[in-house]
């Protein structure tokens, strides 16, 4: 065996590991599915001032990125995304919202709208913290 450390990994090196990791993966959970999720927001001349990206995956929304331009923060556009993509979610069958941000970023707009931080990573990555959070989108059964 031979082992190489790099810090300039070729693309298709990292896709044989993350191609044999998802195959694993799903060869071990119950529902497969993973299906995109996103929303934009455009203002009249056609230009994108925000946006969410999330998947959805069995009962579980997973929010990757939320954006609004820093002139229009304040307006509640966030906030619609968020909950846009939530009731969407809940339409896909999802039970559960998880996502991260940074001590820089957002954690109190994501509290204020009922999310609660599980985890947190200090000193990440040197002063900051990122802050891991969950949210029930609906009622057990």
């Amino acid at each position: 065996m031979k082992y190489i450390m790099t810090d300039n990994p070729k693309e298709q090196d990292l896709n044989v590991i993350i191609n044999n990791l998802i195959e694993y993966n799903l060869s071990q959970i119950e529902l497969k599915e993973v299906k995109p999720l996103a929303i934009f927001v455009n203002d009249e001349a056609g230009n994108n001032i925000g946006g969410i990206s999330a998947e959805t995956h069995g009962n579980w929304l997973e929010i990757s990125l939320l954006w609004v331009d820093e002139n229009l923060r304040g307006q509640k556009i966030g906030s619609k995304l968020l909950i846009d993509a939530e009731s969407e979610a809940i339409k896909r069958g999802c039970k559960y919202s998880f996502l991260d941000t940074f001590s820089f970023q957002a954690r109190d707009f994501y509290v204020k709208l009922g999310y609660k931080e599980v985890f947190t990573l200090e000193e990440y990555p040197l002063t900051s913290k990122r802050h891991y959070f969950v949210k029930q989108l609906t009622e057990n059964e």
